[in-house]
Formats: C-alpha cells, structure tokens, sequence
C-alpha cells in the first residue's frame, strides 16, 4: 500500500466521514440516496488521488540503461537531461500501463522496448498519455484475426476497438524488436500502433489527428493524403502500399516513414513532412 501524506489523509478523511454517515443513517437523519452519493464521491475522490500517485509504485532499475543503450537509438542520442526525462517517462508509462507477454514469460527488456515505443515518437508532446491505453498485449510471433500465432500469420499489431479490447494494444515480438535494431528502413511497429492511438484521441481512427492538427490544416491534410494514396496505388510512391488501405493506415505508414527516416521523408516528400513537423513536433513550426 502507498504510505504517502496524501493517502493517508484521504483515508482519514474518509474514514470520518463514512462513521458520520452510518450514524446519520442509523438515526434516520441520512437516507440510503446520500449514503449511496458519498459513497460514490468518496470512491471518485479515491481513484483519483491512487492515479495521481501510481508513479511511486514504480522506479527507474539503473540497469535499464543498458538495454536503452544497446537498442534505443534516440536514447543514445539524448544529453544527461535528455536521457533523464527518458527515464522518468518510462516510469509513467509502467506506471500507467501494463505490459503483459500474451504466450512467452514477460522480460524487462521487451517491456523496455515497447515503453520506448510510446516515448520516442511523441517526445515533443509530453502531455499526450496515450488515450485510453491500459495494457500491451505482446506474442511471441505474427498473430491472426482469431489472436492466434503462427508462422504463416501477418498481423503484427493491432489498436483494440469494443468491449474488453478498447483499451488495449497487441504487438508482435519480433516486429517490435526489429523496429528497433534496423535503422535503415521505414518501418516500426511500436510506432505505427502507437500513431494510431494518437489519431484515435479525438475519438476516430480516420486518419486525420484533430486535436494535434491546427482546424485551418485539416483540409490540406485531407488533400496530402489522398494524393499521396493515389500516388501508391499507381506505383508511383516510395510510401509503404499499406498506407493506401485507408486513411487512418496512411497516416500510421507515414507516421512510421517520419520518425525512421525523417531525412528521406523530407527530400521526398516535403509537403508531408510539414504537416507531420506541425502534429508531432508543433514547438518547432
């Protein structure tokens, strides 16, 4: 249990005032409607203060740095401070979010790589916490539409939508690793998962991040998109040909293309990688 003043003070408080609250009801001063809202205000007021303080459950092992070291290119990057806040964000994320191995034992180092993930493409937008994300399911392998691994399977992640799965993430082990440990090409499945949690935040998964995205550029992305889709669709792209799937795909491929090779994107397709500087980096426009 966390020890802390303001849990402890919480707990008093709520102590007291549920024995006011039976005694009022004991003597017939306080019906069973009041009971019911302060037992509801209380709990409220509980929840909220144990996610405040979720961050405490959590610290940094110092021997995490050297997987960040040996697989995280950005961290590698990153100053002294840099590479604190690094720290200090995968503490939140662990603390705000479970990272459960679905069909292998759980090791520190995918759970590492998969907090990365969440922290590299979004390191200019550190108020954004990942929606309504609560857990990362990864499998040993590819997986199927039935969640079933297999060697002949494709899927290598997946956002959850409805019921149980709505606040859920499925990644694939070996995809995720690779994301990490080749630079050189496009793609990164923590990224491209991660890109659509982001578009999700104004509640669709259409493509077009509103709440990240000035209104006035709203239609000019549109217009990029459809371009860019049309442009793949003829062969005349550099663009990964699952963008063209839909929108909401597009801007996960080409969310992927940015934070890879932001250089090539930028040579090659300078219009887009504007409007991408403008969502993930909007300090720099």
């Amino acid at each position: 249990m966390n020890n802390s003043f303001p849990t402890k003070l919480f707990l008093g408080i709520a102590i007291f005032v549920s024995l006011i609250v039976v005694i009022g009801v004991w003597r017939g001063t306080i019906d069973t409607l009041w009971l019911t809202v302060v037992a509801m205000v209380l709990v409220g007021l509980g929840y909220n203060l144990i996610a405040k303080n979720r961050t405490m459950l959590v610290a940094f092992d110092p021997i995490w740095r050297n997987v960040l070291m040996d697989k995280v290119k950005f961290y590698v990057e990153l100053d002294e401070s840099g590479r604190q806040e690094f720290e200090k964000r995968i503490v939140q994320f662990f603390s705000a979010i479970r990272v459960s191995g679905v069909d292998f034992a759980m090791d520190d180092e995918c759970r590492l790589l998969v907090a990365s993930s969440s922290i590299v493409p979004f390191w200019d937008l550190p108020q954004w916490q990942y929606g309504q994300l609560q857990e990362v399911l990864v499998y040993s392998s590819h997986f199927d539409e039935n969640y079933e691994v297999g060697s002949d399977h494709h899927i290598l992640g997946m956002v959850g939508s409805g019921g149980n799965m709505a606040h859920v993430m499925l990644l694939s082990k070996p995809a995720l690793y690779l994301g990490f440990e080749n630079n050189s090409n496009k793609h990164h499945v923590g990224f491209h998962e991660f890109a659509h949690l982001l578009d999700k935040s104004d509640g669709e998964v259409d493509g077009i991040p509103e709440l990240f995205l000035p209104k006035e550029m709203v239609n000019p992305w549109t217009k990029l998109v459809h371009r860019e889709i049309t442009r793949i669709k003829e062969n005349h792209s550099d663009v990964d040909p699952y963008g063209a799937t839909s929108d909401a795909e597009f801007f996960a491929v080409i969310s992927e293309y940015y934070h890879k090779r932001p250089e090539i994107l930028e040579k090659k397709h300078p219009d887009l990688f504007k409007m991408l500087q403008m969502i993930y980096h909007p300090q720099s426009i």
